[in-house]
């Protein structure tokens, strides 16, 4: 089997959908647009970025995340689809044609992010491809607004066991935290801002530079 996997936030889509979920749902008047939890200083979640990276706790994204407590799955299942259809300009179309050429070359397509389920889910399902996600907790079908299982810096042991099965393994990412990922992988292509990210990676890749390739985001 070959296998190619792809993140979704900054590599196929410009967002990071998880937050412009909220937003959307803060512009149809689901939920309040609590400007202390949307919208915090850029110092702060440089902070938490940093943090988050060495722990894998997104503390903005687990504050956020809780305005979802008391919607039902079916309901958060519903907005989802209807959010990722109106996400069509905001997709990386290099992406989405590398995608599509995998398919055409015999390749399985998994995406694994860690976003929020509903939204991975509502992907998995247009795309036609099979996805691993973070997912939020539920009591009798009500979201709880925490999380039951976080694939933030997890990729790696959650698709360990599908990897060891198969012949090549691509990885198509923008996202830094899934070095261990991008090094097990047979090829990688790394969607990158500009030219600093590319020193970025291939100082951190070192002796692995020679399976990646760069991919340019407003190309």
């Amino acid at each position: 089997m070959k296998l190619a996997i792809f993140d979704i936030c900054g590599t196929l889509y410009y967002d990071n959908t998880t937050y412009s979920f909220l937003i959307w749902l803060s512009n149809k008047g689901i939920i309040k647009n609590k400007k202390s939890i949307m919208n915090a200083p850029y110092i702060l979640r440089a902070l938490n970025k940093i943090y988050s990276s060495l722990s894998g706790i997104d503390l903005y994204r687990n504050i956020q995340i809780k305005q979802l407590a008391g919607f039902s799955y079916y309901d958060l299942t519903r907005w989802a689809i209807e959010f990722i259809d109106s996400l069509e300009d905001n997709r990386i179309l290099s992406t989405f044609a590398l995608m599509e050429e995998y398919k055409r070359k015999g390749y399985n397509i998994v995406i694994a992010s860690a976003t929020i389920d509903p939204i991975a889910k509502a992907i998995a399902n247009k795309l036609s491809v099979e996805y691993y996600s973070s997912k939020l907790s539920y009591s009798n079908n009500m979201c709880s607004g925490k999380l039951e299982k976080d694939l933030l810096l997890q990729k790696k042991v959650m698709l360990s066991k599908l990897l060891d099965k198969v012949e090549v393994a691509i990885v198509v990412t923008d996202n830094f935290t899934d070095i261990e990922l991008v090094k097990m992988c047979d090829h990688c292509h790394i969607i990158v801002h500009n030219d600093k990210n590319i020193r970025k990676w291939s100082k951190l890749l070192n002796n692995n530079i020679s399976k990646i390739d760069f991919i340019k985001k407003n190309v």
